[in-house]
């Protein structure tokens, strides 16, 4: 099993200013037709209903093998204000129809997809991390929140799911990252939390690439740069229960 790891998209509603991802999404297409591919938030730029349209027009060819969750560009407009509406449209014009799992506007819990492949058996879990607020202070650095923590504990606690693998997504950085406004508002008590009971972290949000190794109790924190127009995005393999990790082209 491979996944790419995708993030920040930033579909406009002008067609002429979405060249670069869609002239990477045609790569992925081409190059990665058997990948499955994790899409770590800011789908579209500020929420308008037209780059929801065209951002589903340029995923659907991918439905089936596409996991998303959304970010503060999708949920806010310019990403800085919390928007329920656009929250809304999100679900209904990405989330229902590439059939996630579940949905992310409000009081929502984790979307939950697994994937069986040979005697490997993946659960990808994607998370909201946008915080219902109208700082843009607040709304950059984000929050999981206790609902989606308490259901994130049940599913990773159930014995039935014990024997997967896990990768978990979302937009926000869980760490400081020199930025006292991107650190995530309640990333203590997700490490807490998932220690040790997910293999992969996976998030996007400030278009910076890296790869840390053995940390929270995970094999591997990734953070996406912004793909569009970028010469590498990161590649998993799982295969007998082992990953590993590199950059490929696209």
């Amino acid at each position: 099993m491979k996944v790419l790891h995708l993030s920040d998209l930033h579909f406009h509603t002008n067609s002429k200013d979405n060249r670069k991802i869609i002239k990477t999404l045609n790569s992925v297409k081409e190059k990665y037709s058997n990948h499955y591919i994790v899409v770590t938030g800011d789908i579209v730029d500020d929420g308008h209903e037209k780059q929801f349209k065209n951002a589903y027009n340029a995923l659907k060819t991918f439905k089936g093998r596409i996991f998303i969750v959304p970010g503060n560009h999708d949920f806010g407009a310019a990403g800085n204000f919390y928007s329920r509406e656009r929250a809304k449209i999100f679900d209904e014009m990405l989330t229902k129809p590439l059939e996630q799992g579940g949905t992310f506007s409000f009081d929502n819990k984790p979307t939950v997809n697994v994937v069986t492949d040979g005697d490997d058996k993946t659960m990808f879990i994607g998370l909201d991390s946008n915080l219902e607020t109208t700082s843009p202070f607040d709304f950059a650095c984000g929050e999981i929140g206790k609902t989606q923590r308490n259901a994130l504990a049940e599913l990773l606690h159930d014995n039935t799911t014990r024997g997967m693998n896990k990768i978990l997504f979302f937009h926000h950085h869980p760490f400081l990252r020199n930025d006292p406004f991107m650190e995530m508002k309640d990333a203590s008590k997700l490490a807490r939390l998932i220690y040790g009971k997910v293999n992969v972290i996976m998030f996007g949000h400030k278009h910076e690439m890296d790869c840390i190794k053995n940390t929270w109790g995970a094999d591997y924190i990734l953070a996406a740069d912004n793909s569009p127009g970028k010469a590498k995005v990161g590649e998993l393999t799982i295969e007998d229960g082992n990953i590993s990790f590199k950059y490929v082209q696209v």
